[in-house]
């Protein structure tokens, strides 16, 4: 693999001068009009076209096969403990870039979801102000004919999954549930599982007051809770038959679902699917402190967590599956681009960290046109969901006041 050229130029005083120093680069290379750029600058994944009413230095060229036209309209499906927050921040800065439309919760900048724990409904979400909504990110349950009474048709639906054990620990961890439920003692993992349903029972109780906020009263954090996101009813899962019949539904309806523990790869095959730029799935990862249940590796409790949330496992294994067959139908080079990405997102993050005055640009490759990074863009790059959607509500607000 060619090494991945990383140069650093000095920084305009205004954002303009940035774009225009940028588009002078392209310029050059091209000695041809900015609208005929797309003409010269080649890769072997097609050929640039303009997007309208773009943003800035990064989002005013696409390129893709012939034939293939950048997707737009995306429905991702946030799953618990996945990843998914590192993933909506991603989609976020690509909408954000292009001015698209996104489903917005209605209320104020505390209201993050789309009626979760349920499917999102009309009084959940503030009106457009455009033709039609493009993308809708924030957490909704997955229920198919709900979303597409808000989403165009011909959307794509992607969504990512954990291996549940894995899952498992963290969401255990991270919403404290021994310490809710009054586990003792040293593996607390153990003795949970021992009396899942008993202890999961007492925690969805509305008399666990030590329970995080953000959880409703009902809500199992700990049960099977990749197949409740994705839809699969509770009733369905003691039901083998039933929940790989919903498996079948949710394989047919969803563009990709990747899968954390292959991250890199799946968002490779997202960007050719979607063809879109290796700069829309550069990502900003969260950093979580260690905790000493992500080394629980005992057999035994593995066993018991797989029959307490065997839904769950039925989904990772049938899509992790899927994920290896559409790889490996991508063609001998599509390693080597997850490998050349992983060394520009080692890049770009190195230079977001550090204090470089200047501006970053990452030179063209078999897969990608050469393009610039400003500071502006690790600002982006690191926003939340909560501070994606502050800047939204506001533009919301602006476009149509006193409307919520």
């Amino acid at each position: 693999m060619a090494a991945v050229q990383v140069k650093y130029r000095p920084v305009g005083v205004l954002a303009v001068l940035i774009l225009l120093s940028t588009l002078a680069v392209v310029f050059l290379k091209s000695g041809k009009k900015t609208r005929a750029l797309t003409k010269d600058l080649q890769s072997t994944r097609g050929a640039p076209k303009t997007v309208r009413d773009c943003l800035g230095y990064c989002a005013c060229l696409k390129y893709t096969d012939p034939g293939c036209t950048e997707k737009i309209n995306l429905v991702f499906i946030r799953t618990e403990r996945t990843g998914s927050d590192v993933l909506a921040s991603m989609f976020h800065r690509f909408g954000h870039e292009r001015k698209l439309e996104f489903v917005l919760p209605r209320g104020g900048e505390d209201d993050l979801h789309l009626g979760w724990p349920g499917p999102v409904q009309l009084r959940h979400y503030r009106p457009r102000h455009t033709r039609h909504f493009n993308l809708l990110v924030e957490r909704t349950v997955y229920d198919k004919h709900a979303i597409r009474d808000v989403i165009p048709h011909g959307t794509s639906y992607v969504t990512v999954l954990r291996e549940p054990w894995a899952q498992f620990k963290s969401a255990f961890h991270y919403y404290r549930v021994g310490t809710v439920v009054g586990i003792q003692g040293d593996d607390p993992i153990a003795e949970f599982l021992q009396r899942a349903q008993f202890y999961d029972n007492v925690y969805t109780s509305s008399a666990a007051g030590s329970r995080m906020p953000e959880v409703p009263d009902g809500v199992s954090v700990t049960h099977n809770p990749m197949a409740r996101d994705l839809g699969i009813s509770e009733r369905l899962w003691n039901n083998v038959t039933a929940i790989n019949e919903q498996i079948k539904t949710l394989d047919e309806d969803m563009t990709l679902v990747m899968i954390t523990e292959r991250l890199h790869e799946s968002l490779v095959l997202l960007k050719r699917l979607m063809c879109w730029r290796l700069q829309d799935i550069l990502y900003w990862p969260r950093q979580y402190p260690h905790y000493p249940l992500r080394l629980d590796n005992n057999p035994d409790n593995r066993a018991k967590h797989r029959r307490w949330s065997l839904a769950d496992y039925m989904l990772y294994e049938h899509f992790n599956k899927t994920l290896q067959r559409k790889i490996s139908e991508q063609g001998k080079d599509f390693h080597r681009e997850v490998d050349h990405f992983t060394t520009v997102l080692h890049d770009v993050q190195g230079y977001c960290q550090s204090n470089k005055k200047t501006y970053m640009v990452v030179s063209a490759s078999q897969w990608n046109q050469e393009f610039v990074l400003s500071r502006d863009y690790c600002r982006r790059m690191r926003m939340n969901t909560q501070q994606y959607l502050n800047v939204f509500k506001t533009s919301y607000q602006n476009l149509w006041p006193g409307t919520q």
